[in-house]
C-alpha cells in the first residue's frame, strides 16, 4: 500500500512495478460487487523476492552488512551484549538485537517472547500462487481495469480470497484464521478452479507459497534487554485485511529511532527499550481494533456495510486516504459524522433516478 510506500522516502524503481493500483473491489457471497476507486494511487503490485532484494541492497547502501545464505539458529541476550549463532557455527555479537525474521521468528522463541508453538486461534494462515496468463489475460481476468485488486469470499470458512493483478500473472490466494484453515490445500486448490470458470482462464499451477500470518502483536511482549521485535515477527499485522508490509516498515522506523536514542544514552535495558513498544502502541492499537471488531461480524455484515458504503462517494475517499495512510481504521466514524451530511442528496438523487427508471 502507498502508507508503506511513503514510509521508504524515495522511489521504487519503475522495473520493480508491475500494476499501480487505485482501487479495490469487494466481491460480495451473494455475488454482488461494492467498488472503491480513486483517482489517487493507494498501491502497487510487485513480485516479492524482487522488492525485498531492492530493500535489501538500500540496507547495504547504507551502511548495513549482508549476509546471505546466513541462517540464525539461536539468539541470545547477556549483560554485556546481544548474540546470535548462525548455522554454520558463527557467533555474531551486538549491542542491540533487532528480531525481524517474519512471522516464524527465531529471535523471538530464543528470547522467550514467543512460545514454541503458535495459537492458532490467534495467528492466520495462507497459500497463494502467481498464475502467468500473459498481458491479454490480465486484462480478460479484470474486465479491462488491472488496477482494481479484488477480494472475494472463500466458502465454508472464516476465509477471504483474493486476485491481484501484476504485468502478466494474476497472484491469486486465500487466507484466514488459521484454526478454520484446515486443510489448506484443498481449500486453496478449490477457490483456484472456481476463479478459472469465473474468469475464463486456465490458471496453470507452478508453485504454492504458504504463510502463517502473524497476530496479537499490541498485547504481546515485544522488547527485552538489548532486543526489539519488529513487523510480522512482534505480530504487527492488520486483523481484518493481513497487510503487514506497511507495519513492519514502520515498526522498523520507531525501533531504530529508539535504538538511536538508547545508545546515545548508554541504555540497554528493557525498561528503556519499552518505549518502542508504546510507539508501536500508539500508532497501531486503535486501527488493530477497529479492524478486529469489523472482521469478527463475519460475511453478512461486511455484505450489508459494504453494499451501502458503495453508494457513496465518500467511501472511496475514504478507502484511498486509509490506503495511502492519511487516516486509520478508527478515523472512519469521525469522517463519516463529519462528512456524511453533504453526500446525501447525492445519495437520494441516485436513488430517485433508480426508483424512475425501474418503474418506466
Amino acid at each position: 500500500m502507498y502508507r508503506g510506500l511513503h514510509i521508504l522516502r524515495g522511489k521504487v524503481p519503475t522495473s520493480l512495478i508491475e500494476r499501480r493500483i487505485n482501487g479495490l473491489r469487494f466481491i460480495l457471497p451473494s455475488g454482488d460487487a461494492a467498488e472503491f476507486s480513486s483517482e489517487k494511487l493507494i498501491g502497487i503490485t510487485v513480485f516479492r523476492e524482487r522488492f525485498d532484494e531492492f530493500l535489501a541492497k538500500r540496507s547495504a547502501d547504507a551502511g548495513a552488512e549482508l549476509r546471505e545464505r546466513t541462517k540464525v539458529k539461536h539468539a541470545s541476550t547477556e549483560p554485556h551484549g546481544a548474540n546470535v549463532l548462525t548455522s554454520d557455527g558463527e557467533e555474531i555479537n551486538a549491542r542491540y538485537l533487532v528480531g525481524a525474521d517474519g512471522v516464524n521468528s527465531v529471535v523471538a522463541k530464543s528470547l522467550g517472547l514467543r512460545l514454541p508453538r503458535k495459537n492458532l486461534q490467534r495467528v492466520g494462515l495462507g497459500m497463494e500462487s502467481d498464475f502467468y496468463v500473459g498481458e491479454e489475460g490480465v486484462m480478460k481476468a479484470t474486465n479491462g481495469y488491472p488496477s482494481i485488486l479484488e477480494i472475494i469470499p472463500v466458502e465454508d470458512r472464516v476465509a477471504y480470497g483474493w486476485m491481484f493483478p501484476k504485468s502478466e500473472h494474476l497472484c491469486i490466494g486465500i487466507a484466514g484464521a488459521a484454526a478454520h484453515m484446515y486443510p489448506l490445500r484443498p481449500a486453496f486448490d478449490s477457490f483456484r478452479r472456481k476463479m478459472e470458470k469465473r474468469i475464463g482462464i486456465p490458471l496453470n499451477l507452478e508453485k504454492r507459497r504458504v504463510h502463517f500470518l502473524g497476530a496479537d502483536g499490541i498485547s504481546s511482549r515485544n522488547v527485552r534487554d538489548r532486543a526489539l521485535l519488529v513487523g510480522d515477527a512482534a505480530g504487527f499485522v492488520d486483523p481484518m485485511m493481513g497487510e503487514g508490509i506497511a507495519y513492519a516498515m514502520k515498526s522498523g522506523v520507531h525501533a531504530a529511532d529508539v535504538i538511536i536514542r538508547a545508545a546515545e544514552l548508554g541504555r540497554y535495558d528493557e525498561h528503556y527499550l519499552e518505549q518502542y513498544h508504546r510507539l508501536c502502541k500508539k500508532e497501531f492499537e486503535a486501527n488493530f481494533a477497529m479492524a478486529e471488531w469489523a472482521g469478527l461480524r463475519g460475511t453478512s455484515f461486511a455484505e450489508t456495510v459494504l453494499k451501502m458504503a458503495a453508494s457513496y462517494h465518500l467511501a472511496s475517499d475514504i478507502m484511498a486516504m486509509i490506503a495511502r495512510g492519511e487516516i486509520g481504521y478508527s478515523a472512519i466514524p469521525y469522517l463519516i459524522l463529519k462528512d456524511l451530511p453533504r453526500e446525501i442528496p447525492r445519495f437520494l438523487k441516485r436513488h430517485v433516478r433508480s426508483r424512475l427508471n425501474y418503474s418506466s
